[in-house]
C-alpha cells in the first residue's frame, strides 16, 4: 500500500498545473521501443513499443507478464480449505498458492511538464490479461491420507482459472534521456484485472529503457 500511494501521488503531481516548457527532444522517439520491470504486487516483465501522435500525445503498447498477483484473500482462503481437508484425515496441512498473468495492453501516453532535464507523463492503458493460479497443499500426520491434497483444496478464485479478462491501467512517471536514441524511464502504475470471482488490484513502482529510431 505504501508503493501505491507513493505512485498516486506521483501522478497527482504530474498532473497539477505548470508553467510550459519546451520538450527535451532528446527523449521524443518515433517509434520507440525497450523493456519495461516492475516492482511490487504484479510485478512486470514487458516489452514495449510507442509511436508519437502529436506533440504531446503516444500511443503504446505493451505486452509482457505479471508475477505476484493473487489476492491476499484468496491465499487465506487455500489456507483454512487445506487445513479443513487435512482435519477429516485426523492429519496436518501446509499450502501456498500463486497466480499469474500473460497481458497485452494498448494505451496513450500524455506529456506533462519538464523536471530537471527529465520529461514527465501521465498514461491509461486497457487490455487483456490470461490468469493462472497454482495451488500446493500436503498433508502430514495422518494415517490415511500422505502427501498433496492439492487437488482437494480449491477456492471459487482457483476453480475459475485459467481466464482471460479484461485490465486496465493507471500511471505516470518520467522520461530521462541519455542519447539522443536511448532513454530511461521509471514511474507508477496502478492496475486492475476483472477476474469473475474477485477483482486483482494491482500496484507497482516500474523502470525501463527506451531506444528511438
Amino acid at each position: 500500500m505504501r508503493k501505491l500511494g507513493i505512485g498516486l501521488g506521483l501522478v497527482a503531481a504530474l498532473a497539477m498545473p505548470a508553467v510550459a516548457q519546451a520538450q527535451d527532444k532528446k527523449v521524443v522517439f518515433t517509434p520507440m521501443v525497450g523493456g519495461v520491470v516492475g516492482s511490487g504486487p504484479g510485478a512486470s516483465f514487458s516489452g514495449a513499443i510507442s509511436f508519437k501522435a502529436t506533440d504531446k500525445f503516444q500511443i503504446l503498447g505493451e505486452f509482457g507478464r505479471l508475477t505476484n498477483i493473487l489476492p491476499k484473500s484468496v491465499l487465506d482462503q487455500v489456507e483454512v480449505n487445506a487445513a479443513l481437508v487435512a482435519n477429516t484425515k485426523n492429519g496436518k496441512s501446509s499450502s501456498t498458492a500463486s497466480a499469474t498473468g500473460n497481458f497485452g495492453m494498448l494505451g496513450v501516453r500524455r506529456a506533462m511538464r519538464d523536471v530537471s532535464g527529465a520529461s514527465t507523463f501521465i498514461e491509461v492503458g486497457v487490455g487483456m490479461a490470461n490468469v493462472k493460479s497454482k495451488v500446493e497443499a500436503e498433508i502430514r500426520g495422518s494415517t490415511t491420507l500422505q502427501g498433496s491434497i492439492a487437488n482437494l483444496v480449491s477456492t471459487p478464485f482457483t476453480a475459475a482459472t485459467p481466464e482471460t479478462k479484461p485490465l486496465v491501467s493507471v500511471g505516470g512517471g518520467l522520461i530521462l534521456g541519455i542519447s539522443k536514441t536511448t532513454a530511461v524511464e521509471m514511474g507508477a502504475r496502478f492496475q486492475r484485472i476483472f477476474t469473475d470471482d474477485r477483482a486483482i488490484n494491482l500496484g507497482n513502482i516500474f523502470g525501463g529503457f527506451r531506444i528511438g529510431f
